[in-house]
């Protein structure tokens, strides 16, 4: 079959982002996750349906506009993820960890490395912990009190 636009441009971006030249597969995220907060934006979105197929097109727009909101980033990371071999999904719920008294509806890409589930959130880290890694592969386990997931969209092109 032939490769969707979206697939050839996640394409260029893993190579722009130099995440192959990384030796493991946890080097590789790492990179395209500080790729991801260093180079995209926020923009609001209003009124989120998870319709069908929601994933490419926000993906698609997020390196269009080289910006977006949390759906944009998770689907954005999920498809870099997904392309630098690693299974990827995106997760739909809610989170305090933008503020700590509000639950607020949220997306974000979780990553499977070895037979364990991470949570890689570039839009959280960027906006509420200054872009340190605080939500770099995170255990989903370890982060129950500020992920509440109600859905979960596996991510293929």
């Amino acid at each position: 079959a032939a490769k969707s636009t979206l697939e050839k441009n996640v394409q260029k971006l893993v190579k722009k982002s130099k995440a192959k030249k990384e030796k493991t597969q946890k080097k590789q995220l790492k990179k395209l996750f500080q790729y991801v907060e260093k180079n995209y934006g926020y923009a609001r979105a209003i009124g989120f349906k998870n319709t069908r197929g929601w994933e490419k097109t926000f993906a698609a727009e997020m390196i269009k506009n080289k910006k977006g909101s949390c759906y944009h980033f998770a689907a954005l990371y999920a498809f870099l993820a997904k392309e630098s071999g690693v299974e990827a999904r995106i997760c739909l719920g809610r989170t305090n960890g933008f503020n700590k008294a509000r639950w607020q509806d949220h997306a974000w890409c979780e990553v499977k490395v070895g037979k364990k589930w991470y949570i890689c959130d570039p839009n959280m880290d960027k906006f509420a912990a200054n872009s340190k890694g605080k939500y770099f592969m995170k255990t989903v386990s370890s982060m129950k009190s500020t992920f509440k997931k109600s859905k979960t969209i596996k991510v293929n092109f």
